[in-house]
């Protein structure tokens, strides 16, 4: 590919201290030409530390980064930071990149745009996940579903790729899986790694939360049709301790139901405004984690098909993290208050 499109990289940091200078140390690293990228980073309220690190950036790259202010901290939702910044994008591909998103290969960025420039029929590319050479079973765990949330790996299209590669079609010459958004057959993903085309992401609202993103897509009469490519990844540097993430989903179910939960497009579960095979998708994800024989079941496949002994813990994640979902959403509905957590 002798020219390259402009890009807009949307990121919002919130709590970054952790993670952000690994994130754009490896971001700077990337052999795509710097004159075509627009990294636009809002700040949700980071600390002074945070804030420094970032300015530190900016004076080596003036011309790449914006800073922007989210006021209402969080990255989803109507009007919140990755909503605020994405319609600031100038470039004719949105990439969505989280703080925590390491790009652990140099030609990430090229690769992906590739393959939009290259199929000009797909929409969207979604990364996967590289698992970690060293770390805990759960940080190899968490990347090989391929998502952050074990409970939505019914829901997810790099998790059901991973458990299940044979319901996509998938070019052996590109290495390419491909999925076309539906209703009936409907998978989300578009977050941690994920590119489109900046006219196809506005023609259905823009962002709010990658699973509405991809519900709007779905009840489109339009055909989107996703890549995700086998060989291209990114280190995606969540938690490293399981009871951080437990207090992290516990965080963000409570914000989902007192804060998050009116203008969503896609519901879990809503007697009014589900269908039947969708509500019962739901409770059939939630029996098959609290019954923990059929998880355990899964784990072992998995096991044995990936030859990976951390695949061991499956069940009892899914056990502990729909326990916690129901503990969870009780002290939502009855506090009416939600637990804050260091991000």
């Amino acid at each position: 590919m002798k020219t390259f499109p402009k890009i807009s990289i949307i990121t919002c940091i919130y709590k970054g201290e952790r993670i952000i200078n690994e994130y754009l140390e490896y971001l700077f690293k990337q052999d795509y030409p710097f004159k075509k990228i627009e990294l636009i980073l809002a700040d949700g309220g980071n600390s002074k530390e945070t804030l420094e690190i970032i300015e530190g950036y900016i004076k080596k790259y003036p011309k790449i980064i914006k800073l922007i202010k989210n006021p209402m901290s969080f990255k989803v939702g109507k009007g919140n930071g990755a909503d605020i910044a994405s319609r600031k994008a100038s470039g004719e591909i949105i990439f969505l990149l989280d703080q925590d998103n390491i790009l652990i290969q140099k030609n990430w960025l090229k690769r992906m745009v590739q393959i939009l420039m290259e199929n000009k029929d797909v929409s969207a590319v979604q990364s996967r996940m590289a698992i970690p050479n060293k770390g805990s079973f759960f940080d190899k765990y968490l990347s090989a579903i391929g998502i952050e949330d074990p409970f939505a790996i019914p829901y997810s299209l790099n998790s059901q790729i991973t458990f299940n590669p044979n319901k996509f079609d998938y070019d052996k010459k590109k290495k390419i899986f491909k999925y076309i958004i539906n209703k009936n057959n409907f998978y989300y993903a578009g977050d941690n790694g994920f590119a489109i085309r900046k006219k196809e992401f506005f023609e259905n609202g823009g962002y709010t939360q990658d699973i509405d993103n991809f519900y709007r897509m779905a009840l489109s009469k339009k055909k989107y049709k996703i890549a995700i490519p086998k060989e291209i990844k990114l280190y995606h540097k969540t938690s490293t301790l399981f009871f951080h993430f437990i207090k992290k989903r516990n965080f963000y179910i409570q914000r989902y139901i007192l804060k998050n939960y009116e203008e969503r497009d896609f519901y879990w579960f809503n007697l009014k405004k589900n269908n039947f095979n969708q509500n019962k998708k739901f409770i059939e994800t939630i029996l098959f984690n609290l019954l923990f024989v059929p998880g355990v079941i899964e784990g072992i496949k998995m096991a044995i098909k990936k030859r990976k002994i951390f695949w061991i813990i499956h069940p009892f994640v899914l056990f502990l993290v729909t326990i916690n979902y129901i503990y969870s959403f009780l002290y939502a509905k009855i506090v009416k208050k939600e637990k804050t957590i260091n991000l």
